[in-house]
């Protein structure tokens, strides 16, 4: 059942149900002044009875004495079983009222077909009109609904197309207000997240396949010279094992890049983590002895390995430094830096200044590091100059 039925169906029953309560409220108060009515007029005919003398009231009336052992009652009393307790009550087109006396009960009757039909005539009324009036509201609903549904069914149909045709360029009409209006704007809004990822994705898988084929056509060269005998081992073997180091250092980027952000936290120390890679480089370390903080040791270390490795290759290895501020872990160096748009384009996954050395993945992997942490990677100018390369996971910006 679709969205609008059952729009439709809930405001139709909601009317019916309303008009109903309504209804049964008007229809059992015209019955208690009916019966209060009857049962006043009866009173009178006890009377009347008790007085001997004729009762002139409206309709026709009739008793019954129920005493056992001399019962009486007029000739025109409806069939009745024997009375249990006093009280009034409808039976068919007669109002009944019965009332205790000494030794047994009074029972009097009252024919009155106008009331019974009056009453009659009101429940098919009440019925008709609720019936209609819900057909009626199911109706008005159903073409409203479908007035407030109709960015949503423009939706649907944008989500269809998109599927079918995989065109992510398509929109919807952010029509309407309110949640509709936000969920086409937050409809569109996916589409353009899609379409750049998917982007992102076509250039980068474009990009890691060229870069993959070069150092996979490098070894194949140097077997091949090695089989035919070109080249003698002790010369061949080494180019080889460069090229496989190379492609492993690729791989294991290409790995640290598809994670999408996710990371497995752990207790650690920040400053211990850097104090130990700043004394494998053998560089110099400024920050304090400990910082607890919570991450995953292996992509911390592997991206802070990348920004050592970076700066001591492209920063000539001039004034290398580890420092760590707060929660900003920087590597400096003194080396010839980069100019401001090339800090734009450096943590591009392949990108490389110039003819540099490297496989263009070490600031990218530290930026995803960075960014699944909670932070980010700042590439900063260096005093008097080089580049200040900052893991930054919430603390302020070194000076």
């Amino acid at each position: 059942m679709s969205l609008k039925t059952r729009l439709a169906l809930l405001f139709a029953l909601s009317v019916a149900a309303a008009l109903l309560l309504q209804g049964l409220a008007s229809y059992y108060r015209l019955s208690q002044l009916v019966a209060r009515d009857l049962d006043r007029s009866l009173l009178g005919y006890v009377e009347a009875l008790a007085e001997g003398h004729p009762f002139r009231g409206r309709g026709e009336y009739a008793f019954r004495l129920w005493v056992p052992g001399r019962p009486q009652a007029s000739p025109n009393f409806p069939d009745l079983p024997e009375p249990k307790a006093p009280g009034a009550f409808w039976r068919g087109e007669w109002r009944v009222l019965v009332l205790r006396v000494q030794g047994g009960f009074l029972e009097v009757a009252r024919y009155s077909p106008d009331a019974s039909l009056a009453l009659a005539h009101q429940r098919r009324a009440l019925a008709l009109s609720t019936l209609l009036f819900s057909l009626l509201a199911f109706g008005l609903a159903w073409g409203w609904a479908g007035l407030a549904l109709r960015p949503l069914a423009h939706l649907t149909q944008g989500a269809r197309q998109v599927a079918a045709s995989l065109d992510l360029s398509h929109r919807v009409p952010e029509e309407g207000g309110g949640e509709l209006g936000e969920l086409a704007q937050a409809f569109n809004h996916m589409l353009d997240r899609l379409k750049g990822f998917l982007e992102r994705e076509r250039r980068f898988t474009q990009a890691a396949a060229h870069e993959l084929r070069t150092p996979l056509a490098g070894a194949r060269a140097q077997l091949e010279a090695l089989e035919r005998g070109f080249l003698p081992p002790e010369e061949a073997l080494p180019a080889l094992k460069a090229e496989l180091a190379r492609l492993e250092r690729l791989v294991e980027g290409l790995l640290i890049l598809a994670r999408e952000n996710r990371v497995d936290r752990v207790e650690l120390d920040l400053a211990l983590l850097a104090q130990e890679a700043a004394r494998r480089y053998g560089v110099a370390y400024e920050g304090p002895e400990r910082l607890p903080f919570q991450g995953d040791p292996i992509l911390l270390g592997r991206a802070l390995e990348n920004l050592l490795e970076n700066a001591l290759r492209h920063g000539e290895g001039k004034g290398v430094k580890v420092r760590l501020e707060g929660r900003v872990l920087c590597v400096e160096d003194q080396g010839p830096g980069l100019s401001e748009e090339e800090r734009a384009l450096a943590q591009t996954p392949f990108w490389r200044k110039g003819k540099a050395p490297g496989e263009g993945l070490g600031l990218a992997v530290a930026a995803q590091v960075a960014e699944a942490h909670g932070g980010r990677l700042l590439l900063l100018p260096n005093t008097p100059q080089g580049l200040r390369a900052c893991l930054d996971f919430g603390g302020e910006e070194s000076a």
